[in-house]
């Protein structure tokens, strides 16, 4: 499609964390009890959930978007993609989206929508594929995954954990040994491979989650 577009967050979500401070705690061996490390662990958290929302070009955590477009001019059967997805959808598996072309809200009956993707497709009277022609298209939604899922918060602890454990050590040192007492060889932080310092296990289990103009 032919078009430029704004995107901005209506509601916001009260964090963007994807793991909580009791997850953190009980990978990290930590009694729930003991709170004398939950501000350093969760600044972890979010630092660690901020760096993979960048690394994948997608916030993960629900959150109610607008896209506004300029010149929303496309092919027949041509899907518009939303900024973020995937889209919501309610108790009723309706996804949780309004269009509005050239300032006239548009009727469901006229949309197709694949919320896994974020692709709306616009049908014609007969419900076959059209194609999005407007001046202005101004489409409402909510994105994101509720729950995280299981593999995107299993990335972030496993970074957690490795940041975690690296706190006061220096990172040029990759071994040291007290002589008769232990010998310990230190991880190079996953074994990491480009500027991100992401760990090389954790970048793969987030590559799915990359959105296709972040490849």
């Amino acid at each position: 499609m032919n078009y430029y577009r704004i995107t901005r967050v209506v509601t916001p979500a009260t964090s963007l964390d994807l793991v909580t401070l009791d997850q953190a705690k009980a990978l990290l061996g930590i009694d729930p009890a003991d709170t004398s490390k939950d501000a350093q662990i969760s600044q972890h958290i979010s630092a660690t959930s901020a760096a993979i929302a960048n690394y994948c070009d997608r916030v993960f955590v629900q959150q109610v978007y607008r896209d506004q477009v300029r010149n929303a001019y496309g092919g027949y059967g041509e899907p518009f993609i939303t900024r973020q997805y995937p889209i919501a959808v309610d108790v009723a598996g309706v996804p949780l989206v309004a269009v509005t072309e050239a300032g006239v809200a548009l009727d469901p009956a006229y949309l197709d929508i694949y919320p896994d993707a974020g692709s709306l497709y616009r049908l014609d009277g007969s419900a076959a594929p059209y194609a999005w022609n407007t001046a202005t298209l101004v489409v409402d939604y909510t994105a994101g995954f509720d729950p995280i899922p299981a593999d995107v918060q299993g990335a972030c602890l496993e970074w957690i954990s490795i940041r975690y454990s690296a706190v006061g050590r220096d990172p040029s040192v990759r071994s040291e040994t007290i002589p008769d007492l232990i010998t310990q060889v230190y991880s190079s932080s996953g074994d990491t491979s480009d500027a991100t310092g992401m760990p090389g296990a954790v970048r793969e289990w987030l590559t799915p989650y990359r959105i296709s103009w972040a490849l």
